[in-house]
C-alpha cells in the first residue's frame, strides 16, 4: 500500500518531468503560433487575430502560472508564500492571462460560425478591425475583473500558500471564476456556436451550386474549412481538460472544514496535481493541434520556419487567406447573383 510520502514524492516528480516537458512544448508552440499567424497570410483573417491573442495570454499564462508552479510543487522553491509582491502579481496576471487566451479561443469559434453563415450581414462581424476590438475590450474586462484577486491574495500563515485572505471573494471565485467564467459559459457557448457551424457547413454544401470553377472561391471555402477544423478541435480539447479542473476547485471548496488525515491529503494532492497539469493542456496545446489538424498550417509554419528572415511576401505565395471586409463581401455577392441569376431563381443561394 502507497504511503503518504510515496504518494507526494509522485506528486513532485510529476511537476518535475511532465511539468517541465509541458513548459518547454508550449513556449515553443506559442512562439510559433504567434510567428504563424502574425504572417502575412494569416493577417487578413478574424479569426487569426483571435488566435495570435490568444497565443499571447497562453504564453503569459505559461511564464506566470506553470513555471512557478513547477518551482514550487517540483523543486520546492517558493517565492509566493514569503513575498507579498510576487503573490499578488502573479496570482492577478495568471487569472487575467488563462482567461484572455480561454475567451479569445471562444470567439474564434463564434467567428467561424458567423464567416460560415449566407446572410451577409452575419458576415460582417468577421471583420479584422471588430476582431481586435473585442480582443482589447477581453483584456480590459478580465484585468478589471480581477482587480480583488491583486487586492486580496496574499501569503497566509496558517496554510503557508498564497491564497485570498477575503471569503467572499474567495467564494466568488470559485463559483463564478472557475465554475462559470472557465466552465459553463465558454462550454455553453462553443458547443452551441461549433454545432451551429457544422450545420452551416452542411447547409452550403447542399445548396450552393457552382456552375463555373471559381479557383478563389474554392481556394477561401478549403482555407475556412482548415480553420473551422483546427477551432473545434481546440474547443473540445478546451473541455476535456478544464472540466476536471472545476470539479477539483469545487470540490476543494466544499471540503476545506472537512478534518483529512495524512493519507487522505496526499490523495488529494496528487490529485490535484494531476488536474493542474490537465489544465495547462488548454495553453500548452493550441499549435500542436493547429498543426495536426491543417495541412494549410503545417505547410505554412514549415515556410515560417525555413525563411524567417525573408520578406513576408516571398514566404506567403500561393496561399492566401481572404477576409470577409465590406468591400469584398459585396463584391462577390453583386457577382454570385449575377451568375447564378442566368440559371434561374432555382439555383441562386440565399445570401
Amino acid at each position: 500500500m502507497s504511503t503518504p510520502e510515496t504518494l507526494d514524492n509522485i506528486s513532485r516528480q510529476l511537476n518535475i518531468y511532465v511539468g517541465t516537458c509541458m513548459f518547454i512544448l508550449g513556449i515553443i508552440g506559442c512562439v510559433w503560433n504567434i510567428l504563424v499567424f502574425r504572417h502575412y497570410s494569416f493577417r487578413l483573417s478574424s479569426c487569426c487575430i483571435y488566435m495570435i491573442f490568444g497565443s499571447f495570454a497562453s504564453l503569459v499564462q505559461l511564464l506566470f502560472g506553470l513555471l512557478p508552479r513547477i518551482l514550487s510543487d517540483g523543486f520546492l522553491f517558493d517565492r509566493n508564500s514569503t513575498n507579498i509582491a510576487w503573490c499578488k502579481i502573479r496570482s492577478y496576471v495568471a487569472s487575467c492571462a488563462s482567461l484572455i487566451a480561454l475567451y479569445c479561443f471562444v470567439w474564434s469559434g463564434i467567428d467561424r460560425f458567423f464567416s460560415t453563415c449566407q446572410q451577409i450581414k452575419w458576415r460582417y462581424l468577421t471583420s479584422v478591425s471588430i476582431a481586435k476590438q473585442i480582443c482589447l475590450l477581453t483584456i480590459i474586462l478580465w484585468m478589471i475583473f480581477n482587480i480583488p484577486t491583486l487586492i486580496y491574495t496574499r501569503p497566509l500563515a496558517t496554510t503557508g500558500t498564497c491564497a485570498s485572505s477575503s471569503f467572499i471573494w474567495s467564494q466568488i471565485s470559485v463559483y463564478c471564476l472557475n465554475l462559470l467564467c472557465y466552465g459553463t459559459f465558454p462550454w455553453l457557448l462553443t458547443s452551441i456556436f461549433g454545432i451551429l457551424t457544422l450545420k452551416n457547413l452542411r447547409r452550403v454544401h447542399q445548396q450552393r451550386i457552382n456552375p463555373f470553377p471559381i479557383p478563389k472561391l474554392v481556394r477561401t471555402t478549403y482555407l475556412d474549412h482548415q480553420l473551422i477544423s483546427m477551432v473545434l478541435l481546440q474547443i473540445l480539447l478546451s473541455m476535456m481538460s478544464s472540466t476536471p479542473f472545476c470539479i477539483r476547485i469545487i470540490y476543494d471548496n466544499l471540503t476545506q472544514t472537512v478534518v483529512k488525515t495524512k493519507y487522505r491529503r496526499a490523495q488529494e494532492d496528487l490529485c490535484m496535481q494531476i488536474v493542474y497539469l490537465m489544465f495547462y493542456l488548454n495553453y500548452v496545446s493550441m499549435f500542436y493541434v493547429n498543426y495536426i489538424s491543417s495541412t494549410v498550417f503545417r505547410r505554412l509554419s514549415k515556410k515560417v520556419l525555413t525563411n524567417l528572415y525573408e520578406k513576408d511576401e516571398n514566404i506567403s505565395r500561393g496561399v492566401t487567406v481572404i477576409n470577409h471586409q465590406r468591400s469584398c463581401l459585396e463584391g462577390e455577392a453583386r457577382k454570385e447573383t449575377k451568375i447564378f441569376s442566368t440559371f434561374g431563381p432555382n439555383t441562386t443561394s440565399s445570401v
